[in-house]
C-alpha cells in the first residue's frame, strides 16, 4: 500500500460535477495483423498482455482506501474484463471522429471503488489503423508514469520493469500499514528537517552572505519581490545566476484562456518535424523547449490579435517540471510541480520572441534549481489528506469572478524515445496526450516526442476557449515565421501527418 501525498490528493479533488483529473496517452497504429497472439483479435491480445504484464505494475492494481484523516492506494483483484474494452468508431473512423470519442470518453469519471484506469482498443478508423487510449487519474500517476506504464506493456520495455506481490491487501493490512504510516510521520518529518538543513547549507557554500536575500527573493511572488531582488542581486556571489521571483507577476493579465473550467473539454493537434524545432531552438543558442515556448507565444498573440484581446503584456504560463532522479521509493506517484515562466506574446517580431523566451526560460530554471521545491512531496505527505480533498471541489464551484487566474495557459513538452515501440510487433506509428485543466485555466499545450515528430495536443476548455479548431494552423504559421526570419526554412516544408 501507498500513503497519497497532498499533491495526489488535489489532483483527485478535482473530480467534480464540472471538471475531473483524468489524462490519457493515445497511442495510434498504422494497420497490421502482425499479431504475437489472439490470431487479429485485437482486444484478446491487449488483455492477454495486460495480465502476464500486471505484476510488473503496481498502479494498475490499486484502489482508493480512506482510513481516518487519510487515504492510501491499496492492491485489490483486477477485472480486466472492465479496464479493457473494444469499441468501434463510428463511420468514416478519420480523425475528426476519433477526437471527438475521445472528448466523450475522457469527460467520464473513475470509478473510486477501482484501480483508477481503464485501456481501450480503438478499432474502426480509415486505412486499417487502431489506437489504443490509457485513462488514468493524475492522481494516480502523472504523464511520466503513465508513458512508463504503456512502455511496460509493450513488446521489449526499455524501463526495468520488477515482478511484486499481487495479493489484495485485506482489512488487516490495511489498518497495520496505516498505523505503520502514522508512527513514521515524525521520522519523516525529522528527515524533511534534515534536508531542508542540507539544502540551506548548500545555497549558503554557493551563495554566501547573499543566499538568505537570494531565497527570500525568489520565494516572494511578482512585484512584492522586486525590493528583494534588487538588493540579492546586488550582492550576489560570482558565479550565481541574475536571481528573479519564481513567480514573475502576483496576477496573470486578463487574457482568453481563463475562465470558469467545465467538462466541456476537448483536443486539436498540431503535429511538427522534431528537425523543424530543433533548428529553430538553436537559432537562439537554446533548445527544442525554447522554439516550443517562442511557437506558443506566436500562436496566441495571432489569436488574440483576431479576437481582439490585447496582446501589450507577456502572459503567464505554467510548465509542469518532474522531481524525478530514477531513484524515488516511490516511483509510481506525482512527482512534478509548476514552473511559472512568461511567455512573450507581447512582442512582434519572431526572432527576438525566441530569444526573449529563451532567455525567460533559462532564468526560470536556474532558480527553480535553487529553490527546496522537490521537497513539496515530501511536505505534503505529512498533511492530513482530508486537508486538501475540499480543495479542487471549492475551486471548480467558484466563478472565475471570484477566483482570479493563478496562470494563462499551461505549456508543456517531454522528450520521447527516438526508437518507436513495439506492440504486437507492430509499431507505434503517432502518440499524442488528452491534458488536465486546472480551474479557471482553459488550454494546455502538451506535447511528446515520438521518433523524428512530435504532436501537440491542444486540450481546451469550449466554453472558454472559441474556435480551438483555428489553433492548429496559427501555430503552424508560428513556426514556419520563425524558421524564416532565422534563415533556418526547409526548400520544402516536412508534410504534417494530419488525417482528416
Amino acid at each position: 500500500m501507498q500513503h497519497l501525498t497532498g499533491l495526489d490528493q488535489m489532483f483527485l479533488s478535482y473530480d467534480t460535477m464540472t471538471t475531473n483529473g483524468n489524462i490519457g496517452g493515445i497511442c495510434v497504429f498504422e494497420g497490421s495483423d502482425n499479431l504475437d497472439a489472439g490470431h487479429g483479435d485485437r482486444l484478446a491480445w491487449v488483455k492477454q498482455r495486460v495480465a502476464e504484464r500486471l505484476p510488473t505494475l503496481p498502479p494498475l492494481r490499486w484502489r482508493l482506501a480512506p482510513l481516518g484523516m487519510d487515504t492510501y492506494w491499496v492492491q485489490t483483484t483486477v477485472d480486466l474484463d472492465y479496464h479493457v474494452v473494444g469499441v468501434r468508431l463510428q463511420e468514416p473512423g478519420g480523425e475528426k471522429e476519433l477526437l471527438t470519442y475521445l472528448k466523450r470518453i475522457m469527460g467520464v469519471h473513475l470509478d473510486r471503488t477501482r484501480p483508477m484506469w481503464r485501456l481501450y482498443v480503438i478499432e474502426g478508423m480509415q486505412d486499417g489503423q487502431y489506437a489504443y487510449l490509457f485513462k488514468v487519474h493524475h492522481g494516480l500517476a502523472d504523464g511520466s508514469a503513465m508513458w512508463t506504464i504503456l512502455d511496460h506493456l509493450a513488446d521489449h520495455p526499455t524501463t526495468g520493469p520488477e515482478v511484486s506481490d499481487t495479493e489484495p491487501d485485506g482489512p488487516f493490512e490495511i489498518l497495520a500499514g496505516g498505523m505503520q504510516d502514522y508512527l513514521d510521520k515524525p521520522l519523516k518529518a525529522v528527515a524533511l528537517q534534515a534536508n531542508i538543513g542540507k539544502w540551506l547549507a548548500e545555497r549558503v557554500a554557493e551563495e554566501q552572505a547573499g543566499a538568505i536575500p537570494a531565497m527570500l527573493a525568489r520565494l516572494i511572488p511578482g512585484e512584492l519581490a522586486l525590493p528583494f531582488v534588487a538588493v540579492a542581486n546586488a550582492i550576489r556571489a560570482e558565479g550565481v545566476p541574475e536571481i528573479v521571483s519564481q513567480r514573475p507577476v502576483l496576477m496573470p493579465p486578463p487574457s482568453p484562456f481563463n475562465g470558469t473550467t467545465t467538462r466541456n473539454v476537448e483536443i486539436a493537434l498540431v503535429d511538427f518535424a522534431l528537425d523543424d524545432l530543433r533548428r529553430a531552438g538553436k537559432a537562439a543558442g537554446g533548445t527544442i523547449n525554447d522554439a516550443v515556448l517562442a511557437i506558443t507565444a506566436g500562436a496566441l498573440r495571432t489569436y488574440m490579435e483576431r479576437h481582439g484581446v490585447p496582446t501589450t503584456l507577456p502572459l503567464m504560463a505554467s510548465a509542469p517540471v518532474s522531481w524525478r532522479k530514477g531513484d524515488e521509493t516511490e516511483r509510481w506517484a506525482n512527482q512534478i510541480w509548476m514552473l511559472f515562466l512568461q511567455l512573450p506574446t507581447h512582442i512582434a517580431d519572431p526572432v527576438e520572441r525566441l530569444h526573449w523566451a529563451h532567455n525567460a526560460a533559462t532564468l526560470a530554471k536556474e532558480n527553480w534549481d535553487r529553490m527546496p521545491l522537490h521537497m513539496l512531496r515530501d511536505a505534503s505527505a505529512l498533511m492530513p489528506g482530508a486537508m486538501v480533498a475540499s480543495a479542487g471541489p471549492m475551486m471548480a464551484a467558484m466563478p472565475a469572478e471570484m477566483m482570479p487566474a493563478i496562470y494563462n495557459v499551461a505549456v508543456s513538452n517531454v522528450k520521447g524515445p527516438r526508437e518507436r515501440p513495439t506492440y504486437g510487433g507492430n509499431p507505434m506509428s503517432r502518440y499524442f496526450v488528452f491534458g488536465f485543466l486546472a480551474p479557471t485555466t482553459g488550454l494546455l499545450v502538451g506535447g511528446q516526442s515520438l521518433g523524428d515528430r512530435m504532436i501537440f495536443s491542444l486540450t481546451a476548455c469550449r466554453d472558454i476557449v472559441k474556435h480551438l479548431e483555428k489553433l492548429p494552423a496559427l501555430f503552424h504559421q508560428s513556426l514556419a515565421e520563425l524558421l524564416k526570419a532565422t534563415g533556418q526554412a526547409p526548400e520544402k516544408p516536412a508534410p504534417a501527418q494530419h488525417r482528416d
